[in-house]
């Protein structure tokens, strides 16, 4: 039985080596959801054989033989085909062009609004005023391209996809009147053809509508 604990997890080990060679020298931060697919199955066969005296070393060597073939030859595929990269691995896509939301893209990629700004925040981007461009990455993380006139500043989200927050007025001590007094003098009447709406003391009230969204955002190559 220990022999067998032995060389299952010995197998195990070079099967996990074989696997990170067929991915390439990659970050944790460029891993697609389907990386970790192949990861988190490898990891699943290891656990259930090593203890399991049922499953015998030689069916957890075939288990671990069809698996690696499997990955190298969609690897294989993957790096040959732009097509079926895109679809197994997906594609960069545009959050932000032009300093312009893509409504579409984020809908499609299920990126809410403050977690876009989540996002935007670890990349030292703390408003949407202040982002040119904004990439969704296929491993999940974003590129931020700044406005270079843009400072950095600490927004809060007061309206989000049309709806205002009341627990944000209240962090800045002020009421939905307030917010909407403001919008009705610069022409505004309709929150909920606002996309976003945020308010930082340096720079005050800054919103976007849906009808100010990107219609056709630009195309990008994984």
């Amino acid at each position: 039985m220990y022999g067998s604990i032995v060389l299952k997890v010995a197998f195990g080990l070079v099967g996990l080596l074989l696997f990170t060679r067929l991915l390439g020298k990659k970050s944790m931060s460029d891993i697609t959801p389907f990386d970790l697919i192949y990861t988190l199955v490898l990891g699943g066969l290891l656990e259930e054989t090593i203890y399991d005296e049922k499953i015998k070393l030689s069916h957890f060597f075939l288990a671990l033989t069809v698996w690696g073939v499997m990955i190298y030859i969609i690897e294989s595929l993957v790096q040959k085909n732009s097509t079926i990269n895109k679809w197994i691995k997906g594609q960069p896509c545009m959050l932000v062009q032009d300093g312009q939301l893509n409504i579409k893209g984020l809908n499609s990629n299920h990126v809410e609004m403050e977690q876009l700004r989540t996002m935007m925040r670890q990349q030292n981007c703390f408003s949407l005023k202040e982002a040119k461009y904004v990439i969704l990455e296929t491993g999940g993380t974003i590129s931020v391209m700044r406005n270079e006139e843009e400072d950095a500043v600490l927004t809060i989200l007061l309206i989000d996809e049309g709806v205002i927050s009341e627990k944000a007025l209240l962090s800045i001590h002020q009421t939905k009147d307030w917010l909407l007094d403001i919008l009705k003098e610069e022409g505004q009447s309709q929150v909920t053809e606002i996309a976003y709406a945020e308010w930082s003391r340096e720079h005050g009230l800054y919103w976007k509508t849906y009808a100010e969204s990107v219609k056709e955002p630009y195309k990008i190559d994984g």
